[in-house]
């Protein structure tokens, strides 16, 4: 099953859901009647990232209500695990970047879609949002967990001024926006372009690229 992702920021939410996320999880069929839905409770944005540090076996709250539901809804292990560290990395992408209209204090609302595959057309975009999600989920799974990347490397990074190709469409996949002409894109070793802003941002937290891992310098190895 393909897993779709979606999300709505309320600035101006209750002070009980500042800082605060839901998730509504919804399988869809061929038919909107057999379609079943299913929100989860509220739960302070650290706490859904396991801050605390304190357990590395943390699971939190959303995780485990989302997880229960799918069993009952017969949806394998597998698709259940795969939904989870892309949820846990589009989530991330939302939180991260101002592009996506989230700021701290926030109240985030995330739709996660589950449907056969053989509904969807080819979509090359969310392929590549996919890819990257589950990247940074990869990041945590592996124990290698975020690290920044060095100042130094993204300081010697090439800036290129982006000229637009006759109408081709071509876009920063962490913001998902068009590059703009005139702007200035970041063009990685593996080949992979980025808005400056977006890409900066992002190896200030994951010392790797956001679509196929190539690995920068970590700062803590440069000290």
């Amino acid at each position: 099953m393909r897993a779709s992702f979606y999300h709505e920021v309320f600035g101006d939410s209750q002070p009980e859901d500042a800082g605060t996320i839901t998730v509504t999880a919804t399988i869809l069929g061929d038919d909107d009647d057999f379609d079943t839905s299913f929100t989860t409770s509220s739960l302070p944005i650290q706490d859904f990232f396991g801050l605390d540090g304190q357990n590395e076996n943390y699971v939190c709250q959303i995780i485990r209500e989302l997880m229960c539901f799918l069993l009952e809804a017969d949806i394998d292990a597998d698709t259940i695990r795969d939904t989870m560290m892309k949820l846990l990395g589009y989530v991330l992408i939302v939180t991260c970047f101002s592009s996506s209209g989230y700021s701290p204090g926030c109240d985030l609302s995330v739709e996660l879609d589950l449907s056969p595959y053989y509904l969807h057309d080819d979509d090359d975009s969310q392929s590549q949002i996919e890819e990257a999600a589950q990247v940074l989920f990869d990041e945590i799974t592996n124990n290698t967990r975020f690290r920044p990347a060095s100042k130094l490397a993204v300081k010697s990074l090439i800036r290129k001024i982006y000229k637009k190709k006759n109408s081709a469409l071509e876009e920063c996949t962490i913001c998902l926006e068009e590059f703009k002409n005139g702007g200035t894109v970041v063009p990685l070793p593996c080949g992979h372009e980025f808005d400056e802003e977006c890409i900066v941002k992002w190896l200030e937290t994951s010392h790797v690229c956001p679509l196929c891992r190539l690995e920068f310098p970590c700062e803590d190895q440069m000290n």
